[in-house]
């Protein structure tokens, strides 16, 4: 073998050394990006869409299976629902509030922001977190079951942080149902079907933040009229409605990656 053959078989074993290496750096490198925009994208996401549509994922999309079946369960044993006190239910519906709360101080405690986070971090503390977190889902999962099998959508009302994200962001949405005194015949049925047990037929315009925005209420209203959509003061049909929240919903799942 002459010297240039030895020369071109060292560079072509070299070479194929380099690409598998090469290969997991890049591939890697696309894991780490796909973290990172995943953790940054989702929250923004969801907070765009709370502020323009309030809770409407939770109305729409997230129909909360579980606490839905154990409930359906519940309701047929029991032949009915636990309503929880007025003064109790104020305090536990605090409780989501304070689960966000907490998670907020904890980041801002831990110093490092949402652009900091590696790959690295994720594996670091992959055998610290994942147990922690299989014990808190467990827990969430007995308490819901339990909560729901005898009240109306207990994990929505009370635990969870989602919930309560988008119920702080819809506060500043143009989008709200509005009653119209003049027609609406107090037949209360609005208010015995909210899931959220808000009393509708007192309301000028629905603006808690517990608002699923299921619209049900507005489905149930045997007065046409006497309930409807508004986005930015102008009356919105319910099948429009719908139509622009999940349109802008795909909207924002593909245009918000692209800017970050």
């Amino acid at each position: 073998m002459n010297m240039n053959t030895k020369k071109l078989a060292k560079a072509a074993i070299l070479f194929s050394n380099y690409i598998p290496v090469s290969f997991s750096f890049l591939i890697e490198e696309a894991f780490e990006n796909t973290v990172q925009l995943s953790i940054i994208a989702v929250p923004i996401i969801f907070i765009l869409f709370s502020i323009i549509f309030k809770r409407s994922f939770c109305g729409f999309v997230h129909g909360g299976a579980l606490q839905r079946i154990v409930g359906a369960i519940g309701f047929k044993l029991l032949k009915k629902r636990v309503i929880v006190p007025a003064t109790l239910d104020k305090y536990l519906r605090a409780v989501k509030y304070i689960i966000l709360t907490g998670f907020a101080v904890f980041f801002i405690a831990s110093g490092k922001l949402l652009l900091q986070i590696s790959v690295d971090d994720v594996f670091e503390q992959y055998n610290i977190i994942l147990p922690g977190l299989a014990w808190i889902s467990i827990m969430l999962i007995f308490v819901t079951i339990i909560g729901s099998f005898f009240i109306d959508h207990f994990f929505c009302k009370y635990i969870c942080v989602q919930g309560a994200i988008a119920g702080v962001a819809g506060r500043f949405s143009p989008s709200g149902i509005v009653r119209c005194e003049d027609k609406c015949i107090n037949c209360t049925l609005c208010t015995k079907k909210c899931p959220s047990n808000l009393e509708v037929h007192k309301m000028k315009k629905v603006i808690s933040a517990e608002c699923f925005n299921c619209q049900k209420c507005i489905v149930v209203c045997p007065k046409k009229g006497a309930l409807s959509n508004r986005f930015a003061g102008r009356k919105i049909p319910l099948v429009l409605f719908a139509a622009m929240a999940g349109m802008v919903y795909i909207l924002l799942t593909f245009l918000i990656p692209l800017f970050l």
